[in-house]
């Protein structure tokens, strides 16, 4: 008996793989009240989302068997299993959430948020869960000394090494899975959603002249895989 639940189990996660990917769509509840601008996003697909003032989200290319994953607080997220969940309702208590969608309501614990120091790397599920839509604004909340000036008309994002500089702000040196960049604003580069990791190199030595401004450091999620 036991040998025909793993055979059906193994060919259940098969058809599970070779489903399309879908669209999902969510609702957000706490205490019955819609949930606006929580951060949901998407463990292995580089979908995210922010819920509206009714609570509600749509995640696109979905598959089987990746996560959705939830900023439920500055402590906790939440984390579904998408499976064959098409259109769910979360509801948020104090120690765990509720899904409803599929054949029957599951209770769930939270797990505990991915934390990270001013100044250190900043991976994606906390990049995920700020709800931030910009390169800039992740570096200025995250990375010490990062600020954005108006230079000649147009915002530079720079980051301070000090006062040694006589050409005035200039923004940093972007690597990206390797590739240097330079530009004034990294924001065309690559999608935040994108990004599996980001570091600051303030000395930027090992690039010479180019990285006297300070490297920024993006490794994506495509690029990890490589």
């Amino acid at each position: 008996m036991r040998k025909l639940l793993t055979l059906v189990g193994m060919m259940a996660l098969l058809v599970c793989q070779n489903l399309p990917a879908q669209d999902l769509t969510g609702t957000i509840l706490k205490d019955g009240k819609p949930q606006k601008n929580v951060s949901v996003w998407l463990k292995i697909g580089h979908a995210s989302a922010i819920t509206d003032k009714m609570g509600q989200f749509v995640l696109s290319g979905v598959i089987p068997e990746d996560t959705v994953q939830i900023s439920v607080s500055s402590k906790y997220d939440a984390k579904i299993v998408v499976g064959d969940l098409k259109n769910i309702t979360i509801n948020l208590g104090k120690e765990g959430f509720t899904v409803e969608g599929g054949l029957e309501v599951i209770d769930i614990d939270y797990t505990p948020a991915p934390k990270t120091k001013r100044g250190g790397k900043i991976t994606h599920d906390v990049i995920m869960r700020s709800g931030m839509k910009t390169i800039s604004d992740i570096i200025r909340r995250f990375v010490p000394g990062a600020t954005e000036m108006l230079v000649n008309g147009e915002r530079v994002l720079t980051i301070t090494r000090g006062n040694n500089s006589m050409r005035g702000p200039e923004p940093p040196l972007y690597v990206v899975d390797g590739i240097p960049y330079e530009v004034p604003s990294p924001n065309d580069i690559v999608a935040v959603e994108d990004i599996a990791e980001l570091s600051v190199d303030r000395d930027g030595s090992a690039y010479g002249a180019r990285g006297a401004n300070g490297v920024v450091i993006i490794r994506t999620l495509n690029g990890s895989e490589q």
